[in-house]
């Protein structure tokens, strides 16, 4: 029976109409039955953009450890999904969104994702959108197209230019580059490849940690960790930690899964845990030891910190595979992504985004 049920769904108009279903039963129901919230409700969920503390989040402050973003909840003023494939509007008709980051403005919060669409080619692109409080965005456009399949596109600023980080070529990439933007939020111009790898590169954080960079990145060909670290960030052919890979047979936890925490008295990385299937959490560990000939971590009691709701419908049913946090005004601002349950009926191509808050 499964046999006939996996050659139906591979008929076009059966996978089309079975992600419509998907689409009707998780996202456009649940919506329709929340009641709505009132002005007041949305303004006490509201952060604004310029009270954010990016220095927490790129390892240059000191982080409490009250204050680690391990128990986030979701925000119900964001009425999550907050945002899904059907807000995308020039990518033709989008399979999902995923991945996403933030970087907070002068008067608005931006958000970059991977935006996939499989009937395209290249079939994966970094989108952007907005959002003047952090719960309610709107689409922009595509920002960056290279050719390739483009995902995680982790954004961050030094120095006054922000960078980003994407993962190119998906299962074959192989290059780990370093973008600059030179027209935010739309223009960005490679300025270093920061590793040329004869391993898989999925998902690539980068990070400053006591006046050195470092750069994680997962192999899936070993459900690995790889470490990569430079005395400067925009330098080609960073130094392959001497152990590298520093994690191997992990799969539970070696793909990076979010932006690390990172101050002065510690480093909280988030990892995907890909045992079962692909996504299906977000596990937090404490690195307890970093150094060009040294690595060591922990998983933290909290973890996982992120999984699937269980539920037979939602937005996040099923999977959970993602964690952005931002330190503002003594919480946490988050955005999460999810997928659904019953991905045999419904398919799996239901990513979409979320917010979250932890205090």
């Amino acid at each position: 029976m499964s046999d006939r049920l996996e050659t139906l769904r591979r008929v076009p108009f059966v996978a089309d109409a079975a992600r419509s279903a998907g689409k009707l039963v998780n996202h456009t129901i649940p919506d329709l039955l929340r009641p709505d919230l009132d002005a007041a409700a949305v303004d006490r969920s509201a952060v604004d953009p310029a009270t954010a503390a990016p220095a927490v989040s790129l390892g240059l402050g000191t982080r409490d450890e009250a204050d680690l973003p391990l128990t986030p909840t979701e925000i119900a003023a964001a009425r999550n999904p907050a945002f899904t494939a059907e807000d995308v509007t020039d990518f033709g008709a989008v399979d999902f969104v995923a991945d996403p980051f933030m970087l907070p403005g002068a008067d608005r919060w931006h958000l970059f994702f991977e935006v996939c669409n499989y009937a395209r080619d290249p079939d994966a692109v970094i989108g952007h959108a907005t959002s003047p409080d952090g719960l309610r965005w709107e689409y922009d456009r595509a920002v960056l197209n290279t050719g390739e399949h483009l995902s995680f596109p982790y954004v961050f600023e030094w120095e006054g230019t922000r960078y980003m980080v994407p993962e190119e070529g998906g299962s074959d990439g192989r290059a780990i580059r370093l973008y600059e933007a030179t027209d935010f939020p739309g223009g960005w111009e490679p300025r270093a490849t920061l590793v040329s790898a004869d391993h898989r590169t999925d998902d690539t954080v980068v990070f400053r940690w006591r006046d050195r960079w470092w750069l994680l990145v997962g192999d899936g060909d070993a459900a690995g960790l790889r470490a990569y670290h430079s005395d400067s960030l925009v330098a080609d052919d960073w130094e392959p930690h001497r152990d590298n890979p520093v994690v191997t047979g992990r799969p539970a936890a070696s793909r990076p899964g979010g932006r690390p925490v990172v101050g002065s008295d510690g480093v909280v990385v988030f990892f995907q845990d890909c045992e079962r299937r692909y996504g299906e959490a977000v596990r937090a560990f404490e690195i307890t030891a970093l150094g060009p000939e040294t690595y060591a971590d922990e998983e933290r009691p909290e973890s996982p910190v992120l999984e699937g709701t269980g539920a037979r419908v939602g937005w996040n049913s099923g999977r959970m595979h993602h964690l952005d946090p931002w330190y503002v005004d003594g919480r946490w601002l988050c955005v999460a992504d999810g997928n659904v349950a019953n991905s045999a009926v419904f398919t799996g191509r239901h990513w979409a985004l979320g917010m979250y808050a932890a205090d």
